[in-house]
């Protein structure tokens, strides 16, 4: 033993290295054991890793939707049915009559925007003697607007006004309609200066581009965007046309819609098929940088990029 002591006393350095080697063993042995017992990790998808992913979602966990996040997926959904039923009706009396009951998709809405294209339609009745232009443009939007009155047959001999049928559709069960404004501001009674960007916004949230363009051009005349030309009752005419152009986009009927056939077909100006290259031959040369900056601001509003439709959104 004595011999061990003077051997360790004379070779100190050995003595330490020979302990550091056997401590680091020991360390190694260790840690293989306890990484033996770890749980193999779940795989992580690719959707999971990709930006934006949620944190339970990224962690191998089930992502799932909030009950509002839901609630607005679902009403989404119902929107998008009605807004098909009344694209592909062939009859928008029977449609008004289904819709009215409808309320939780958006029906009442829908009951209302046609009753107001078939009385758009009625207040620009009447096809020009002659037209210029494009020959076939005017056929199409010819055959577009026969179509639309074959659509609104009878609607305005049992709905003789909009306050009528707004009437039988506040009356009809079913619950609050999300796509109508409160006390139908902008459809029956005129929009208002205090509630114009809640409505847009209200628009806006429900996801449905129509509510959105009629909540736009209801209150265009008093939202604040780009510069002013001066005067009141031009601002109101340069936003009101604005709120065309954007609306058109917001639907996607600014080419060969119904706006654009019935100019050509009740003027006889068909040399344009698209509603935007009519609605700027409006504008006067003197105002047309106020205009331009206004339709600048409107886009901005409603999310949109200038002379983008809405169907052509990112």
């Amino acid at each position: 033993m004595r011999q061990v002591l003077l051997w360790i006393r004379d070779h100190k350095l050995s003595t330490v290295g020979l302990v550091l080697v056997i401590l680091g063993c020991l360390a190694l042995v260790n840690l293989s054991k306890r990484v033996h017992r770890l749980k193999p990790r779940a795989a992580v998808s690719a959707s999971a890793a990709a930006p934006g992913a949620s944190a339970a979602t990224a962690s191998g966990g089930d992502a799932k939707l909030t009950p509002s996040e839901q609630a607005g997926t679902e009403q989404n959904a119902r929107s998008s049915r009605m807004r098909s039923e009344f694209e592909g009706a062939t009859s928008y009396l029977d449609f008004i009559a289904r819709a009215l009951s409808r309320p939780q998709e958006g029906g009442k809405f829908y009951a209302l925007l046609a009753w107001k294209r078939c009385n758009d339609l009625n207040q620009h009745k009447g096809i020009a003697a002659e037209h210029a232009g494009n020959d076939g443009f005017h056929d199409a939007a010819a055959a577009l607007i026969a179509d639309i009155e074959r659509r609104c047959t009878g609607v305005l001999e049992t709905y003789a006004d909009v306050q009528s049928l707004y009437k039988v559709a506040m009356e009809q069960r079913g619950g609050r309609d999300f796509l109508l404004p409160p006390d139908g501001r902008g459809i029956v009674v005129p929009a208002q200066r205090a509630t114009a960007n809640a409505d847009i916004d209200a628009a806006l949230k429900t996801g449905d581009r129509w509510a959105a363009a009629e909540a736009l051009q209801d209150n265009a005349d008093f939202l604040d965007v780009g510069n002013s030309a001066g005067d009141d009752g031009v601002d109101r005419q340069l936003h009101e046309w604005g709120a065309e152009i954007v609306a058109c986009e917001l639907v996607g009927t600014c080419r060969g819609g119904i706006e654009v056939s019935l100019h050509c077909v009740g003027t006889g100006d068909c040399a344009h098929d698209d509603y935007r290259d009519v609605v700027l031959a409006k504008v006067p040369d003197t105002h047309r940088t106020v205009f331009d900056t206004m339709l600048a601001g409107l886009h901005e509003r409603m999310g949109l990029v200038a002379g983008r439709t809405d169907a052509d959104k990112p």
